[in-house]
């Protein structure tokens, strides 16, 4: 769960079975994956689900109490502060993706320093592997089977990163409410592209440290290379004693 503006996120190794469709498309679909429920007022809430195999975060923003689709108004936005530096003014470590009801094709921004900038966020190419998808669950869907706005994301880590934690926001906008819902809760931004302060976002923790900053590959050749090392050494000196004798 959701704690002190923290997400724990969860390895998972069933991330090639998703379906990017917008919803949940079988039961277990999601399952594997960290959860947590974000309260508002009024009874309204969304759960957030978040996993990583490593090459990707997973993240589906299952909003509960947005029964009514509204296409091309709906929407959500999922950003990462990369280093963590929780600065005021979004800089180029700072990535945010954006999808639209009834849309497969996202949008990554990426924080700029230019005031002539909107909002100091500028476009930027999606990733080649980037997957998001908006969309809505019913029959399959573990919190409710009542029809209701649901988004799914894909990113891969080498766009932003391998890191421990993130700096982490999500806002997701409601058009039949006309009021944008944000995790942290009330990190929130009346201006244009609506996405609060780096300042203001929360913590993606990966507990287990299972995104290290190094890939596996590189942290494999580490004992070897040290191993390398002593056993050159070991012959050098050797070598030494028998000149010495």
């Amino acid at each position: 769960m959701a704690f002190a503006d923290e997400i724990f996120i969860t390895k998972r190794t069933d991330g090639d079975k998703t379906i990017f469709d917008g919803k949940w498309t079988f039961l277990q679909e999601w399952k594997t994956t960290s959860e947590d429920k974000i309260n508002f007022d009024q009874g309204k809430y969304f759960v957030m689900k978040t996993g990583h195999d490593y090459e990707n975060i997973y993240v589906l923003i299952d909003f509960v109490s947005d029964k009514k689709n509204d296409t091309n108004i709906d929407k959500a936005i999922i950003c990462f502060d990369t280093k963590n530096e929780k600065n005021k003014i979004p800089d180029s470590n700072d990535f945010c993706f954006w999808i639209a009801s009834g849309s497969k094709h996202p949008t990554t921004i990426s924080g700029n320093s230019d005031f002539s900038s909107v909002g100091n966020w500028k476009n930027i190419p999606n990733h080649h592997l980037l997957i998001a998808v908006a969309g809505v669950s019913d029959q399959n869907d573990r919190y409710s089977t009542i029809p209701h706005m649901t988004y799914e994301f894909k990113i891969p880590i080498e766009q932003i990163g391998k890191n421990d934690v993130y700096g982490f926001y999500i806002t997701v906008y409601d058009g039949s409410e006309q009021k944008w819902f944000s995790w942290p809760v009330n990190a929130n931004s009346i201006k244009y592209p609506f996405i609060a302060s780096p300042s203001l976002w929360g913590d993606l923790i990966s507990p287990d440290k299972s995104i290290p900053e190094f890939g596996y590959p590189i942290l494999l050749t580490i004992p070897v290379f040290l191993m390398i090392i002593y056993l050159s050494k070991k012959n050098f000196s050797i070598y030494k004693a028998r000149d010495f004798l």
